[in-house]
């Protein structure tokens, strides 16, 4: 019989290593399921904000514990500085130098910004003493207090260090004050509800409703996380099944040639790279989206501080994105590399464990195993090499990140240091925080985008066959066909298997009449299973015609042509579910009478009645859990329910008992009556019942005639006959009377 040698599933299709599209692409599937992904983003965004939150809360806290002014008067000073465009700081004696006549806690001048205040006639340095009439020396913080509240004029008497003549007024000023913004007067009516003051007791007290408050914060952004976990995980499940079930039901209307080599590779594309498609996916939620908005928000904290240095930091990026790509794009390349090493590990797998009975037969357990090894030395030089560049992704950016914030933490420093810096400690401690809060989402997302790209290279495979062409796709506006009248007929037909040098068929010409019983014979691979196999399209032809009633099966569409079919294989097909199911396979809206009925004329009806549960049995894979003969038979009753015009018959009965082939072969007499019939024999007792034997030889037909006609005429179907009673166990008298036409 003619070994089937099969193309191969599609190659990569060119495309840049770094290229993203296929991910991309898969996003595409993530969308259809909106109404998850909507309140997932939702809870991303949510739980991003407290984390800003959680991360701006620090200066907060620390201001109630370092600073002069305590909480109410940080954000009293900073109201103030923004209205005035100006920056004060807190005298303090015992860290500034002593100034006659002003105590601590005064407010200074430390820069000027807005060009109102020179106009009046202060600059940097100069102490305020009263704020509209009221004596605000060493209470700093109630002139704050006065600067947020003014409406929109204040009149400001202020000296600088040098001490005026005694008896000389200080000078005033009278400054125009900006509107305060109207999240200002939210902040502070917010922190109305909280206790404020500057004792110890009073500080204690703020920061325990500041802390409970930050608590409440995290609370509610870890109920968001919680949620946003397990809807991203939903939308990602979800999607996987979408993408399953779009390449299942490609692969289903592929080409039987992608098949024979290529099973257990497109197998490992349905379990392996839609894994690692799985995991890139579920890292794209937890980690592409979630990260940047959390390294966002810290970065506006940051920037609010002390954008200078924060600028700085952000003057890398350009060098990290660099870095991310370049390493992505040799994780593609590896990764692609790896999942067809795991292919071909399921391929070795599988072959070991269907033939595990010859493997331990001839002892071959030593030679697989180190077949296995050779495989798996393949797999883990591509794993290494993998993680090899995984491995170097975080490290790389961690040295980028910490030169870019020991940078601006020197820039704070120096300004920190230029100033007062006990004042401006809350500052320093906030930038430190902060950017430190920006670079762990960047260290994260470092470790992300190789995974995104194994992702891709994944999905590269899987979209490989859901984009390859399928049988149907050119059956658009072509007819049915009309059923069988008269005849089939071969013209010509040739064919080449895909990578073979070999013709399978040449010229073959045949008709054969409707309800005519044709019996193929020949040598293994000589064509006979190719030929049939032409008939249902399974193989387009590469040379001739075959027409059903002057119809081309080439111009009528495929579905129509192979309801006129049923098939029984050589190795009896039984799928791994109930025992009524495998009998209405190819007739699913089949009613019990009709499937019982069926497998009465299969005579299988008699050992499925004596199973467990009968009809509903669950056979085992492949049949295990029955005999040969039972596989057989109940292939023929699920042709038999088909009722199709044309049966072909490849012939399974040298593997069963007697009793069982006695019946095989009365449940075909009563099927085949007048039914067009492609029998591939294998044994005499299948060739007596038919009207014509073809004999082939070489992918050609050597002779076409009855069993008496070929024995006198065809000294290659003598053999073949000859050959057929010694596996009988003939005497070497009747074989020699048969060769001789006795």
């Amino acid at each position: 019989m003619q070994t089937d040698v099969l193309e191969p599933l599609p190659g990569p299709r060119p495309s840049k290593a770094t290229s993203l599209k296929p991910f991309v692409r898969l996003l595409g599937y993530v969308w259809n399921q909106k109404r998850f992904l909507f309140p997932a983003i939702g809870c991303i965004l949510f739980m991003a904000v407290t984390y800003s939150a959680s991360i701006g809360s620090v200066m907060p806290v620390l201001n109630v514990l370092i600073s002069p002014q305590g909480l109410h008067g940080w954000v009293d000073q900073y109201v103030a500085e923004k209205r005035l465009g100006c920056e004060f700081s807190i005298h303090d004696e015992l860290r500034n130098r002593r100034v006659e006549g002003i105590p601590s806690g005064t407010a200074r001048l430390l820069s000027v910004h807005a060009p109102a205040l020179p106009a009046a006639g202060l600059f940097s340095d100069a102490y305020i003493t009263k704020a509209n009439g009221e004596d605000v020396r060493g209470a700093g913080v109630r002139l704050f207090a006065i600067l947020a509240d003014t409406p929109d004029r204040v009149s400001l008497e202020y000296r600088y260090a040098e001490a005026p003549p005694p008896g000389d007024a200080l000078p005033k000023a009278d400054i125009h004050l900006e509107p305060a913004k109207p999240y200002f007067r939210a902040l502070r009516r917010a922190l109305a509800y909280i206790p404020g003051g500057l004792s110890a007791v009073e500080r204690r007290r703020t920061l325990i409703v500041v802390l409970a408050l930050l608590l409440v914060v995290v609370l509610l952004g870890n109920i968001a996380r919680f949620f946003a976990e397990y809807l991203g995980v939903l939308v990602n499940c979800r999607a996987i099944m979408d993408l399953r079930r779009e390449l299942y039901a490609k692969a289903l209307k592929l080409p039987l040639a992608h098949y024979s080599r290529n099973a257990n590779d497109v197998m490992s594309r349905f379990i392996q790279d839609t894994n690692e498609i799985f995991r890139g996916l579920s890292n794209f939620f937890e980690k592409i989206v979630t990260e940047p908005f959390k390294a966002v928000g810290a970065a506006l904290i940051a920037l609010w501080v002390d954008w200078r240095a924060t600028v700085l930091v952000m003057v890398l990026t350009p060098v990290c994105a660099l870095i991310i790509r370049q390493i992505g794009r040799r994780i593609r390349k590896a990764n692609r590399r790896l999942l067809v090493a795991y292919s071909a590990m399921l391929q070795a797998l599988e072959s070991t464990f269907t033939g595990m009975r010859v493997v331990k037969a001839y002892g071959g357990e030593h030679y697989e195993r180190r077949r296995l090894f050779r495989i798996d030395r393949n797999v883990l030089k591509n794993q290494l090499k993998m993680g090899r560049i995984e491995a170097v992704a975080s490290p790389a950016l961690e040295m980028f990140g910490y030169v870019a914030v020991a940078g601006a933490v020197l820039y704070f420093a120096h300004q920190m240091l230029a100033r007062s810096p006990g004042e401006k400690l809350p500052d320093f401690m906030a930038i430190v925080i902060c950017l430190a809060a920006i670079f762990d989402p960047v260290r994260k997302l470092t470790t992300v985008y190789p995974k995104i790209q194994r992702a891709s290279a994944a999905a590269d495979r899987v979209f490989e066959i859901i984009d390859s062409p399928n049988e149907y796709s050119n059956d658009a506006g072509k007819p049915r066909i009309r059923p069988l009248r008269e005849t089939i007929r071969f013209e010509n037909v040739g064919f080449i298997y895909p990578q073979s040098n070999r013709p399978a068929l040449r010229d073959v010409s045949l008709t054969v009449r409707k309800g005519e019983i044709v019996a193929l014979v020949g040598p293994n691979g000589s064509g006979k299973t190719t030929l049939v196999s032409l008939l249902p399209r399974f193989f387009p032809i590469t040379s001739g015609r075959i027409l059903i009633d002057d119809q081309d099966i080439n111009a009528v569409s495929l579905r129509s042509l192979r309801e006129q079919f049923s098939l029984i294989t050589q190795e009896s097909v039984i799928f791994p579910d109930t025992v009524r199911a495998n009998i209405a396979y190819g007739l699913p809206r089949a009613t019990d009478e009709q499937v019982e009925a069926a497998a009465r004329k299969a005579f299988a009806d008699e050992f499925i009645r004596q199973l467990p549960e009968g009809y509903q049995t669950v056979v085992g894979e492949r049949g295990a859990t029955l005999s040969g003969g039972q596989c057989q038979r109940l292939s023929i009753a699920r042709a038999i329910l088909r009722n199709a015009p044309i049966l072909i018959f490849d012939e399974a009965t040298a593997q069963v008992d007697p009793e069982s082939e006695m019946k095989i072969h009365q449940a075909l007499d009563g099927f085949l009556e007048g039914r067009t019939a492609f029998i591939i024999a294998h044994r005499y007792s299948t060739v007596r019942n038919a009207d014509r034997i073809v004999v082939m030889d070489e992918g050609r037909i050597a002779a076409v005639g009855t069993h008496d006609e070929l024995l006198q005429s065809c000294p290659l179907y003598a053999r073949l006959y000859e050959a057929q009673f010694k596996s009988a166990g003939a005497s070497a008298e009747e074989i020699a009377s048969v060769a001789q036409g006795r």
